[in-house]
């Protein structure tokens, strides 16, 4: 009996030998993957602290380029207006230039007329002098 009783206790000590070695490998398992869990979430947790700041640097990105596109905008609307107030400048003034040119063609026209006027009694007063010249002549020829 006391064979079976230090068999009994020889089993029992190595079965305790084995719990503890199973335990320890379970724990240093159980360690593992908490300590992998705490990487993945500390990871995770820079990684998004990362986008977090890319994010917001974006944003005020995109804030300054709405800013300058609309003060560009604003920019090009400005010239716009300056660019249309000077073509009806541009534009009233080739008016009254057209109408200055008609008046000068009207002007022209009639200093034609009254030149082809003049030339005709000029030619009437040249052909009655020559008639008279002639008259004398004949009359100065006869005599």
């Amino acid at each position: 009996m006391n064979q079976g009783f230090s068999q009994y206790q020889q089993n029992i000590q190595r079965q305790s030998k084995e719990q503890r070695a199973v335990g320890s490998l379970l724990s240093g398992v159980a360690i593992t993957l908490i300590i992998l869990i705490l990487l993945v979430a500390i990871t995770a947790s820079f990684g998004g602290w990362v986008l977090y700041r890319q994010i917001k640097d974006q944003s005020v990105t995109v804030a300054q380029l709405d800013t300058k596109l609309s003060h560009s905008i604003q920019a090009l609307g400005n010239d716009l207006k300056d660019t249309n107030t000077q073509v009806e400048r541009l534009v009233t003034l080739a008016q009254a230039q057209k109408q200055q040119i008609a008046s000068l063609q009207n002007q022209i026209e009639d200093a034609r007329t009254q030149a082809r006027k003049e030339s005709a009694t000029l030619k009437v007063n040249i052909q009655k002098l020559e008639r008279r010249i002639y008259d004398l002549e004949r009359n100065a020829n006869a005599r």
